[in-house]
């Protein structure tokens, strides 16, 4: 069965045998639309079987003498005349129609294209919280660090439990200090002549070159930010995996670049970085938008084969020309 929003068009494939009986109603996690996707089915309940007469067969001599007592001798005391026991009435069985629940997050749960859990994902619905890095109202050093280690021990359910309509503000500022504290420690390198200088300051003096590295590095990051959400956004809504916007996949992008503070170790530290941010980001448009792992695959691949794709035909234009 597939479960399909009539407002934005947002849905699942679900198995209809594992649905719950009372499961009639569904409320849009990306639009909030309330919608019925199916007739209720009342289930009447076993009527109980009347019970077995286990009493002995009376002979018939016996049915004999029931139907045709002796009449009463005359002059006795008449015995009172009983009335015959009558059955207790049993009061009528009502059939109760399903409730009108309210389980998408159920049906969430059921889908299961790959064979993996969105138990993270239900969890992340059922309760979320903002990062302490958002709440703090004091104590930043502090409430970064904390949500830093959140983002790297437990990916997953930081992700799942993160809200949206708090803004971009806050996360940007988490990025922008990871990416200040890299072009801070690059600026070190250079002028201890550890690290070579990049291509736009390799000819200015290397006081200059640590100053335009503080101001350039951010914003060249910055707007890699910005077009990389946009282009992992647009393959999101395209494969269906979208369920909390552009702020959802920006908030994803931003946190997921915690393991890019390696690259303030010099050489080693950049391979380390991208392997890391790469696989936090996979985690966090995973556990955020509560996709499958093949979806979030193709969101990531695509772009980059498209790239490649078009970077092999830019090249053999250039080698005829």
């Amino acid at each position: 069965m597939n479960i399909t929003c009539p407002k934005c068009g947002f849905g699942r494939t679900i198995n209809e045998t594992n649905l719950p009986p009372k499961a009639v109603m569904a409320t849009c996690p990306k639009c909030q639309h309330r919608f019925k996707f199916r007739e209720p089915s009342i289930v009447l309940p076993k009527q109980t079987a009347p019970e077995s007469d286990t009493t002995a067969p009376i002979p018939s001599t016996a049915r004999v003498a029931q139907v045709a007592p002796a009449e009463p001798i005359q002059g006795a005391p008449s015995a009172p005349h009983a009335e015959p026991a009558q059955p207790a009435p049993v009061p009528p069985v009502e059939s109760t129609p399903p409730q009108d629940e309210d389980l998408w997050n159920e049906l969430e749960a059921l889908n299961d294209d790959d064979g993996e859990s969105s138990s993270g994902h239900d969890q992340g619905q059922a309760h979320t919280s903002l990062p302490l890095w958002e709440r703090a109202t004091s104590g930043y050093p502090r409430a970064f660090a904390q949500t830093f280690m959140d983002v790297l021990v437990n990916p997953k359910k930081f992700f799942a439990a993160m809200p949206v309509g708090h803004g971009l503000v806050k996360p940007l500022v988490f990025f922008l200090i990871i990416v200040q504290a890299v072009a801070l420690s690059q600026s070190i390198w250079q002028l201890l002549g550890i690290v070579p200088p990049s291509l736009l300051t390799e000819n200015l003096d290397n006081s200059l070159q640590a100053a335009i590295s503080l101001i350039l590095y951010p914003l060249e990051v910055c707007i890699f930010l910005f077009l990389d959400t946009a282009i992992n956004h647009f393959f999101l809504r395209l494969f269906k995996a979208d369920t909390k916007g552009f702020e959802g996949t920006f908030r994803a992008e931003a946190y997921s670049a915690a393991p890019m503070l390696l690259m303030i170790i010099p050489y080693i530290g950049l391979p380390l970085a991208m392997i890391g941010a790469t696989v936090y980001k996979f985690l966090g448009l995973r556990h955020v938008h509560g996709a499958t792992n093949k979806q979030v695959l193709a969101v990531l691949t695509l772009p980059m084969l498209l790239a490649l794709a078009v970077a092999i035909i830019l090249t053999l234009v250039a080698g005829k020309i």
